[in-house]
């Protein structure tokens, strides 16, 4: 008979190894606009545009208000046709946010802050190079023409990990006040091409963070109203090596073929 402290190890090895082969992938592939609450009740809930798959999709709320912004009121949309300037990518949209401080004085300053997280993979030989961010949102005084309170602002910073081995990192930050709306162009301290120490490294899944910022200072009103997210269309090295291989082929057939004439 096993003894107690065996077992027990036996225990450990046989939950580690259901841990293991429990990691999400892309199995319940859902309609193109869903709920993030939807998504996020299974892991394996999805949503697919051209090759980019999106799932393991997970909300942690604001930790002192957590009914202030729900995963239920936010709506997750695939867009893009995969051309050079309508990428592949999700939009964040509905109720993404609003502080209403516009009564209050002028050192106050309302917050809140929440985490969006979920993984993309590549598939039909392409890869994720990169990560590109813009919001929408707005910020207003409450007397038309006058300055905003410095406290006021949105900062949406976002970090990729590879979910494999090779340790490649991105980050990105888009702002509203000061306003950085978009990336690319990096700001200063942001790199969004996957990288290792400075090497671009291609990756076939990356999991992605995102970290939601709203303050409202006194005499404010700020708004979120948009995430958008969308990754370059790279092709894995062994397929570009492919296509490069045949397109050279085609290139001497057509040669030879001139010359035959």
């Amino acid at each position: 008979m096993l003894s107690r402290l065996s077992l027990g190890l036996l225990l450990i090895v046989i939950m580690s190894a259901g841990v293991a082969l429990a990691d999400t992938a892309c199995l319940n592939i859902m309609t193109s606009s869903q709920s993030l609450a939807a998504l996020a009740a299974n892991g394996n809930n999805c949503l697919v545009i051209g090759d980019k798959q999106f799932f393991n999709f997970q909300f942690i709320p604001d930790a002192l208000q957590p009914s202030a912004v729900t995963a239920a009121g936010i709506s997750v949309t695939t867009i893009g046709d995969g051309s050079p300037n309508n990428l592949f990518g999700i939009d964040f949209g509905s109720q993404l946010g609003q502080i209403n401080n516009l009564n209050g004085a002028p050192s106050s300053d309302l917050a809140l802050d929440y985490n969006i997280k979920y993984s993309i993979q590549a598939t039909g030989g392409f890869v994720i190079s990169d990560v590109w961010q813009l919001i929408n949102g707005s910020a207003v005084p409450n007397v038309f023409g006058n300055p905003l309170n410095p406290n006021s602002g949105i900062v949406v910073s976002e970090v990729a990990v590879d979910h494999g081995s090779t340790g490649a990192t991105a980050n990105s930050t888009v702002n509203i006040n000061p306003n950085v709306f978009k990336e690319p162009p990096a700001q200063a301290g942001d790199h969004l091409i996957l990288n290792v120490h400075g090497v671009p490294t291609p990756i076939l899944r990356a999991d992605i963070t995102k970290d939601v910022r709203i303050d409202a200072g006194g005499g404010d009103k700020v708004t979120l109203s948009l995430i958008e997210q969308r990754f370059s269309q790279v092709p894995e090295p062994r397929s570009y090596a492919l296509l490069l291989g045949m397109s050279l082929a085609a290139l001497l057939w057509k040669k030879r073929a001139s010359a035959s004439v």
